[in-house]
């Protein structure tokens, strides 16, 4: 199918509005996780790598949420410009139909809705997931330390104790280390290292690197008492870091779980009822939400070609207010679905059924009386 000349314009008049109210949108979201990720972050000390890291890969579930609002803003926007200056009157006038001349914003629409049934139910999730472990990391992640005399001192697996400190020169006196660890073949082990003296420095994001000289270490297993593994050195050297993968291990949640894992925890997984009736509001969502770019499309374009006059004001401020009425109701439909059940999986089709209704009650009623 190829485009009129007509229905090119319109499409390259609404495309630049379309990415400027994108990228608006983006960065509101982003400034608000950003405040989260900082909250969370400094607790332990800020680590920019894994804010990073953290942002790029929620980037999928904020582009879920923000393209649905700038194809609003930006179809009331266009529409409202080009219905004030009478440029929809002379199309009209020339032989266009209101369906001809929203045929580039009815296709654009469905673009984004088939693009967010694939991200809703499989990128999204996926992506969350890592974002969140990032998120953990850089909560529980040690980034500065200062070793104190005469303390034990915990540091991700290791214990640390020293009798004397320069955190000047890096210089450690009678240092004793301990660890406990599993090898390959799944056998407990207690490690302890001691020595006279020793030097260290600190990897930035990394860990302690420590260099300890003329000192002993020993090596007992867990069950096997009487396995035991020592001896004396001259130099030795162990890096203590200060993340490890063990640390992400944590409850996968049910918005972190594509589509296929969450319909298999339902079908084999004893589940209680209340987790199970959570899982399908949550697939139930991801499956109307996909769905909002075509809603906005029915309510935006008649409501867009009525507003002769007001123009960006008055189409920003009522795209806000679509906004704030149609996720406001589908918020209260989830809540209503968790509470009571009986109303699950009914109420969760208000929403997008109550846009269609409105969208074209406006288009056959008010639109073509115009």
């Amino acid at each position: 199918m190829r485009f009129t000349i007509l229905q090119t314009y319109i499409f390259r008049v609404f495309l630049p509005s379309f990415i400027l109210s994108a990228i608006v949108f983006s960065f509101m979201v982003i400034m608000v996780n950003l405040v989260q990720f900082v909250d969370k972050g400094i607790l332990s000390g800020f680590s920019f790598h894994f804010f990073l890291k953290a942002t790029l890969y929620l980037l999928p579930n904020i582009f879920s949420l923000i393209l649905p609002l700038a194809f609003l803003m930006a179809s009331l926007l266009v529409l409202a410009e080009l219905s004030a200056s009478g440029e929809i009157m002379a199309m009209r006038a020339s032989g266009y139909s209101f369906n001809e001349i929203l045929l580039p914003l009815f296709l654009f629409s469905l673009v984004l809705s088939l693009l967010l049934f694939y991200t809703n139910n499989w990128l999204a999730p996926h992506y969350t997931r890592r974002s969140n472990d990032y998120i953990r990391a850089m909560a529980k992640k040690i980034t500065k330390i200062h070793l104190q005399p005469r303390t034990f001192q915990k540091i991700i697996d290791w214990c640390i104790y020293s009798a004397e400190v320069d955190n000047k020169k890096k210089t450690l006196k009678k240092v004793k280390l301990s660890r406990v660890f599993q090898n390959k073949a799944g056998n407990k082990w207690f490690l302890r290292i001691n020595a006279k003296t020793a030097n260290y420095r600190i990897l930035e994001d990394r860990g302690i690197e420590i260099n300890l000289k003329n000192g002993k270490f020993n090596r007992i297993n867990f069950k096997e008492k009487n396995n035991l593994i020592y001896g004396n050195f001259n130099l030795y050297t162990t890096f203590m870091p200060f993340f490890t993968e063990k640390m992400l291990k944590r409850k996968i949640y049910r918005f972190e779980m594509n589509t296929p894992s969450l319909l298999e925890r339902i079908k084999k997984d004893k589940l209680d009822e209340s987790i199970k009736l959570k899982y399908k509001i949550e697939l139930l969502s991801r499956n109307t939400l996909f769905l909002t770019p075509l809603i906005f499309f029915v309510i935006a374009s008649p409501l867009g070609l009525l507003l002769e006059k007001g123009g960006k004001a008055t189409s920003f401020s009522l795209s806000l207010l679509i906004i704030f009425l149609y996720y406001g109701l589908f918020t209260l439909t989830k809540v209503a679905a968790k509470k009571y059940e009986l109303f699950f999986p009914w109420i969760m089709f208000i929403p997008p059924i109550s846009g269609f209704v409105a969208g074209t009650y406006i288009w056959k009623k008010k639109l073509y009386l115009k």
